[in-house]
């Protein structure tokens, strides 16, 4: 099973389309980690057959998406979340903690623009960065995840290049 996980579109879905457009009889699911929720609509409405879960951002105003979840797949709990709320601008203490009481195997989040792949104990963190307003990164960056059968999970950050839409920055 893979999953792809975008954040911070803010309504620009060009890098987004390509990448998807490439990779879509290879995903099992999108992960929309937030600004601009609406965008994760746009997604579900191009690839019908492609379940979107998606969380609202800090610029999702009056949006009707969660501001978080909690997803499994594959007996993995995925915790998904735009981060704003948690201070990741700061630090990753706040929703690393949280993440921990949560029981969760892995936290997603976005908010910061800026690509981030860390282990804190068992629980993997990723910001996948912005596939749409970098920072931190010259290029827009995406998250993929690889969870086989037995629920053993891959993490990689990935690098749209001008002619390479799968260069991996970053991997666990």
């Amino acid at each position: 099973m893979k999953l792809l996980v975008i954040s911070d579109t803010h309504g620009s879905l060009d890098h987004a389309a390509g990448v998807i457009a490439a990779i879509k009889d290879k995903i099992s699911a999108i992960i929309h980690l937030g600004d601009h929720d609406r965008d994760a609509q746009k997604i579900q409405d191009w690839y019908p057959k492609i379940p979107v879960h998606c969380v609202a951002g800090n610029c999702d105003f009056g949006s009707q998406s969660p501001k978080e979840q909690v997803l499994t797949f594959v007996h993995k709990k995925i915790w998904i979340t735009h981060g704003h709320n948690h201070h990741v601008k700061w630090g990753y203490d706040t929703i690393s903690y949280a993440g921990s009481e949560k029981g969760v195997d892995a936290v997603l989040f976005g908010h910061t623009h800026t690509p981030l792949l860390i282990q804190i104990g068992s629980m993997i963190l990723m910001n996948p960065g912005s596939i749409s307003n970098p920072r931190g990164t010259p290029n827009p960056t995406y998250g993929m995840i690889d969870i086989n059968d037995q629920g053993n999970m891959g993490f990689s950050i990935v690098s749209v290049q001008p002619n390479d839409l799968y260069k991996p920055i970053m991997n666990l």
